[in-house]
């Protein structure tokens, strides 16, 4: 069993416990699909591609990262909402979206966002969420232009790809 679907087995287990036990989940639920739910998560995500192109006009860099984050986590939770799943937990997210990805369920080019999340596929100055944590969490608001250039390309790519996948 791959490593996806493991995690994606733990995550719904986990979901599954904290909803028998009364409390809100923090993992993976099978739900109906919802179009809506999708749509307005990609909605949400354009909202924030829209902030990180006015930040990098204003010269904010460091806050485009937060954004790019956000514009593809939320294409990521259009595609689970479309699928029938709410997640509340990043790794199930992104879990999820990797078994889509070897279920065939999403195109093989959709690897290269996922990959724009994981840790050990990249170094971690090209990763997505260690950026985000670094440029939020830190007092650091330098960040090469180059970079950003590079995430708006990804976000604007999957927005588009998102867009495709949601049509179907």
């Amino acid at each position: 069993m791959s490593e996806a679907k493991n995690k994606v087995r733990w995550c719904l287990n986990k979901a599954e416990k904290e909803k028998s036990q009364g409390g809100k989940h923090r993992g993976l639920i099978k739900t109906m699909p919802d179009k809506v739910l999708a749509r307005q998560h990609l909605d949400k995500a354009e909202h924030n591609l829209t902030v990180f192109l006015a930040n990098k006009k204003m010269g904010f860099y460091d806050w485009t990262i937060s954004m790019a984050f956000y514009v593809m986590y939320h294409c990521c939770l259009a595609i689970l909402a479309k699928q029938g799943y709410e997640s509340r937990n990043q790794e199930c997210t992104l879990a999820l979206i990797g078994h889509f990805i070897e279920e065939k369920q999403l195109d093989e080019d959709f690897k290269r966002y996922l990959e724009a999340f994981q840790s050990n596929v990249k170094k971690e100055e090209e990763q997505i969420l260690p950026m985000r944590e670094k440029y939020q969490y830190t007092p650091v608001t330098e960040i090469d232009r180059q970079k950003v250039e590079e995430l708006q390309t990804i976000c604007q790519d999957i927005l588009k790809d998102t867009k495709g996948i949601l049509q179907d």
